[in-house]
Parts: C-alpha cells; structure tokens; sequence
C-alpha cells in the first residue's frame, strides 16, 4: 500500500491527525485571550474562570463556562498522616537547608476500581520555597476537572482555606511560606474516569475509559508554575494542549479493586507488591501518568545506552497483508529503541532507565514523562513498510522525551518549541535508518499540506486546527530546515544538544532557544527567523 492509499480512509481524520500529539475536541465560538505570563510576551488578563466539558455531549459541542463551580472552604492546619505512612504537620513552614530535588515532591496513595472506572487518593504535596520572596498560596492545576462530573475534591488539609475553579486549585496557607522553608498539605479527591469520547473529543482518550483499558494520563494534581510572583495557568481551548508543568518527583502508590489480570503500564520504577498493589517512583518528571488493561501484552527491549524500552499492546497488532502476516508491536518496539539511541546520541542523555510505550484506543498519540501512548489506529494501518504512520508517530512521541520532558515549555504561549522540534526529529530519524524515504517525508508529512501562518504563534490565534498544525508543527519543520542550512548540519545539532542540556528541567520560552546562537549564527539566521517568526 503507498503512502497515498494509506491517507485515502483517514480523510475525515487527517486534518487533526497529523501532528502526534493529543488534539483538543471541539471549536469554540470565540478565540479567548490567552492569559497569564510568558517572558516574551506580555499578558495581563486575569486567570479566567476556567470551563469543564462533558464527555457525553456531541461531538460540535463548546465547554460552557456558566457550568463551572466553585468550592470554598475553610481546612485549618491539623496534624495527620501522611499517604506513606509517616507523621507531618501539615501547614506548618519547615525551614533550613534543602537538597537538589526538585521543589516539589509528591507521595500518593491511590485506590483504582477498575472495574466501576472510579479512584479514590490521598496525595500529599511537600513544597520548598526557592525563590526570594514569600507567598502566601499555592495554586495546582487540575486536569480531570475539564471533565464535567470527573474529579470531586473532598478536602485540603493543611490550608486555611483554599477554592477550586474549574482546572485551578488555590490553597491560601496558614502562614506565608518564606524563602528557604517548606510547607505540606494534603489533597483528598475521587475521580470517575469518562467513558472514550467520539469523533473529535476522543483525541484527550489519555484521560479515559474504555472497553480495553483505563488511561490516566494528567490524572494528578500538578503545583503550577510560578513566574514573576504569579502561578500559571493556562485557558482551556480546543487547539493544542494548555499544560505548563515544572519537574517534580513522584511517589505512588496503586492499589486496584474490581481488577482480576490487570496489568500496569507505568513509568520509572515499579514494585508489584501483591494483592493488587503497586509502588511507582519516577523523580524530576513534568507529570505521572499510567495506563490499565487486563489484555496488555508486554515486549520488552534493551537499548544500547542501557535503557529498558517497554512496549504495552492490547493483543491485535498482528495483522495480515497480501504478503503475509506482519507484527506492528515488534515494528514500535524497534522504532522506540532505535530512535532512543539516535536522540540520546544527537541531543543528549534520556532522563530515565526505563520507556514505556503503550497502544491507546484513542487518535493518534500523547507524550508523558517516562510514557507514551501510540494510536491503534497506526498499529491496523501498518504494512509492514516503514513509510507510515505506525513509524512517525512512534518516533515523534520518543522526541518529547527531549522537547517536553527534559525541556519543558509553555503548550499554550509557544507549542513550536516541542511539537515543532518533535516532528523535525522524525526526519532526522528517517536520515539515519531510512534514507531514501526523506524526500517522501517531506511531500506527505509536510508540502501536501502547503502550510502557512506564523511558527510562534499561541494556540489561543487559530480558528481551525488545521490552522495550528500548518503554522506550528509543519511550517515549523521548514522553518528548522531552514536553519540547518544556514548554520550548516554540526552547529545545527549543536544547538539543540546545547538546547536540552542548558535547559534540562525547566520552562522556557522561544528566546532561551534563540539565545544560544551566537552573533554570527543569529546574523546568519536573521531572513529565516524573519520568514517564519510574528516576533524575530
């Protein structure tokens, strides 16, 4: 089957299909203003009231922001135990020296059910103050509330009083927490996981249930990032992803009910514990997510830099051609490992000893720390060619564990910098181990588009997203051609290994990438920054 015949029964779907990543559901009547703070762009609308959507309604269905509600309370300090079993005072500020971890840390202890697709967790959240100020809250955001009737908080421990608004969870401290001290409080929630949404709302089946496996990816509460004395969060839309997540280090524990032959696809280190108990670390990761199903099938792979690549499959990967059978799940797996090595080679060390790789019954794929997840849709198209979906998408999500998990970014202000960067790093794959497909790449993954529109646009420009993907991930790819080119292959690969290795852990904006290049580099870049870019 040729690369055209593969794109004629995806027409419906190609249009929002393209980029990799997790789309967003449904236009909106209006484009919001994005809101908040990014250093190169300036943002003074407030943190608006943040909408939830139901995964029941029809696919052309908005949030609407009438339906969100707000939960305020009064939670006094109180001494408790803590999800791993040991006492703390919660609310009280802790001060003295501090380690190198992350500023957050957080311990969860959660039960699963999933046979009635419900949690229950305690979660923990220990945060150091590294700043030179004092605050006096701390703001979480929490995905599972886009959901309508997903995520029911039941209390914060540790706090004077705290509200949640939608996605944005604002816990007032007892004491304002001084630079160089610590506070922990104590989350209390149940979520029940949405069934997989049709049509456009299936493409955030990373946070779903469905008749195969429970995926839970952004499940937990996450510290939003602070700048400049504000806590980040972004609006909801239906274009791209609106995360901004700093590092932090996990601890978790699982318990599942109702969950006879389960299996956990799950990131970093993980202990079986027995009686349907397991105990997860992951540390300096953007977020933890898992992925459940009683018909996973497990390959596994070592990388020759020594990394565990897992590979999670749902038992129907086998399909036959008019050539005979051909195996999807070995094709991913080698296509994991393979373009772990090269990007570890070209960018820079992987963060983790393991990477998990799991087939979701959802649209095209979704980048976590430590874990992915590649459509199914790619593993019933693969031909057992190369030139196709099952291979891009693969290598596309191993990217981020470079341009999202090791960078981070803002998703909203400026997706360019891991979307654009993560499907350049498909061609950078196919020069290496396929060659003589690189011009095809370019014909089917980019030019049959005819892309347009700025690279450093916000999510919050675009009325369509074949608009974002054009400007964004495709002519964003042309854009970084171009400056291979003008810098020529060594500096280009140089900066990017320079990119992740400067900015290793943190969040940063479009001009931490551009102010690595030294005067003659910008000078020599300065008409394709000019081409591509609103601000050069």
């Amino acid at each position: 089957m040729t690369h055209r015949m593969l794109r004629r029964p995806l027409a419906i779907l190609a249009a929002v299909m393209l980029c990799g990543c997790t789309l967003s559901q449904a236009a909106p009547t209006a484009v919001p203003t994005a809101t908040t703070f990014q250093p190169e762009i300036a943002l003074g609308s407030p943190v608006p009231t943040l909408a939830r959507y139901d995964a029941s309604s029809a696919v052309t269905s908005t949030p609407d922001s009438a339906g969100t509600q707000a939960a305020q309370s009064t939670a006094p300090a109180a001494d408790e135990a803590t999800p791993d079993g040991s006492d703390a005072t919660l609310g009280a500020m802790i001060c003295g020296a501090d380690d190198d971890a992350p500023s957050t840390a957080h311990t969860v202890s959660a039960t699963i059910d999933y046979g009635e697709r419900t949690v229950e967790a305690r979660h923990l959240v220990r945060h150091f103050n590294r700043t030179s100020t004092a605050y006096s809250d701390l703001v979480f955001n929490i995905e599972p509330n886009y959901w309508l009737n997903a995520f029911q908080l039941d209390g914060v421990s540790g706090a004077a009083t705290y509200g949640l608004t939608g996605r944005r969870l604002t816990v007032q401290l007892a004491e304002p927490l001084e630079p160089g001290c610590a506070v922990q409080i104590e989350m209390t929630y149940r979520m029940t996981i949405p069934p997989l949404g049709a049509g456009a709302a299936s493409f955030r089946g990373y946070f779903s249930s469905g008749d195969r496996q429970i995926n839970l990816g952004h499940w937990l509460p996450t510290l939003a990032l602070r700048v400049s004395d504000a806590w980040i969060t972004r609006e909801a839309f239906f274009a791209g992803e609106q995360n901004v997540l700093d590092i932090a280090d996990w601890d978790v524990t699982l318990t599942l009910t109702n969950a006879d032959g389960v299996i956990v696809a799950a990131p970093g280190d993980v202990e079986d514990l027995g009686d349907g108990r397991y105990h997860g670390t992951l540390r300096r990761a953007r977020d933890y997510s898992i992925s459940l199903s009683d018909q996973f099938v497990v390959a596994e792979q070592e990388s020759v830099t020594g990394v565990q690549v897992a590979l999670y499959t749902l038992g129907d990967t086998e399909i036959q051609t008019a050539d005979g059978p051909v195996d999807g799940a070995h094709h991913a797996l080698a296509m994991a490992t393979r373009s772990l090595e090269l990007f570890t080679e070209r960018f820079g060390p992987y963060p983790y000893d393991r990477f998990v790789v799991v087939q979701g019954d959802f649209p095209d794929g979704m980048e976590f720390s430590g874990l992915v997840f590649v459509s199914s849709t790619w593993f019933e198209r693969y031909t057992g060619k190369p030139d196709g979906y099952l291979t891009l998408i693969t290598v596309h999500e191993v990217a981020h564990q470079w341009w999202y998990a090791r960078v981070g970014s803002d998703a909203a202000l400026s997706p360019w910098l891991d979307e654009a960067l993560s499907t350049y790093s498909e061609h950078i794959f196919l020069e290496q181990f396929y060659p003589n497909l690189t011009d095809w790449w370019w014909q089917f993954r980019v030019e049959d588009y005819a892309p347009t529109g700025f690279v450093d646009s916000t999510v919050y420009e675009f009325t369509t997203i074949r608009e974002y993907i054009n400007a964004v991930y495709l002519n964003g790819v042309r854009m970084l051609g171009q400056l291979r080119r003008d810098l020529g292959d060594a500096a280009f690969f140089d900066l990017l290994a320079r990119y992740a290795a400067t900015y290793d852990g943190q969040v940063v904006g479009s001009t931490a990438f551009w102010s690595l290049m030294s005067p003659e580099q910008a000078e020599a870049t300065r008409q394709t920054r000019q081409q591509f870019l609103r601000r050069p």
